[in-house]
């Protein structure tokens, strides 16, 4: 999916801001590239695969439920 100068001029008057053409052109290269790399993430194939709740398996370090401080 690519964006369109005209997609850009949207956005930008959605969100209330005032670009110009440079910075037009500039976001249309940043989205576009966005939507490229999540069109590549999509193209994989995650059959199979369970999802993670954190990317590194380790086991979160909590701390005793203890009151340290009195109710005032």
């Amino acid at each position: 999916m690519a964006l369109t100068i005209a997609d850009v001029e949207k956005i930008a008057r959605l969100s209330r801001l005032s670009l110009n053409e440079e910075e037009k052109n500039n976001v249309l290269g940043e989205l576009n590239d966005i939507f490229a790399m999540v069109e590549k993430m999509q193209a994989v194939n995650t059959d199979g695969i369970e999802p993670m709740a954190h990317p590194h398996e380790v086991p979160l370090r909590l701390r005793d439920d203890a009151v340290t401080e009195t109710d005032h």
